[in-house]
């Protein structure tokens, strides 16, 4: 068993340095096997396909590691402050993982599930929010909010990287994303 994670590590590493270096569609998977040291069928064997290494890369390598413990750590259980700390917390793993965000918007959006960890963030938000409406304290939708705040999100950072002009003193995108959450708890909340 520690052999295939070493191996497993090596492929990571490898895959990670040439995806950087070159991009995700010029890196074969000959190449990154070349780089680990390993045969190539043991990419597939441990990943599939190259897309699936590139969401683990995203997963295991990504600054400040998984946002979902993070954010279980912060929580409040006070709705707002908690909706206000998913929005700053995902907003701030976007820009401290500036450099995988654009290999995956730019690359590999027709072949996989882009930024895997936002899919896992609408769960976990969409599961918080079940929560508490289970507790008589939200009243909307789980999955729609959770999908909404996401998306407003990754737009903002979307924007803050390739037209950061839109934005003024005024508006920004933390004036944006309290905006929403305080739309949210007005609507939503009892």
């Amino acid at each position: 068993m520690h052999i295939m994670l070493k191996t497993k590590e090596k492929i990571l590493k490898a895959a990670k340095l040439l995806f950087s270096e070159r991009g995700y569609k010029e890196t074969s998977t000959k190449l990154i096997a070349k780089e680990a040291g390993v045969n190539e069928v043991s990419i597939f064997r441990h990943f599939e396909v190259k897309s699936n290494l590139l969401q683990e890369i995203v997963t295991n390598f990504a600054f400040e590691g998984n946002i979902i413990e993070k954010i279980k750590k912060e929580i409040t259980g006070n709705l707002t402050k908690d909706l206000h700390i998913f929005a700053h917390v995902y907003y701030m793993f976007l820009q401290n993982n500036i450099d995988l965000y654009k290999i995956q918007i730019k690359e590999i959006a027709e072949e996989g599930e882009t930024f895997t960890n936002s899919i896992n963030y609408v769960a976990f938000m969409r599961d918080y929010l079940q929560t508490k409406k289970d507790e008589g304290k939200f009243t909307g939708h789980p999955q729609m909010v959770a999908s909404s705040l996401v998306s407003l999100i990754f737009g903002l950072f979307s924007f803050d990287v390739y037209n950061p002009d839109i934005y003024t003193d005024e508006v920004h995108h933390n004036s944006v994303m309290k905006a929403f959450v305080e739309h949210i708890i007005k609507v939503d909340c009892k």
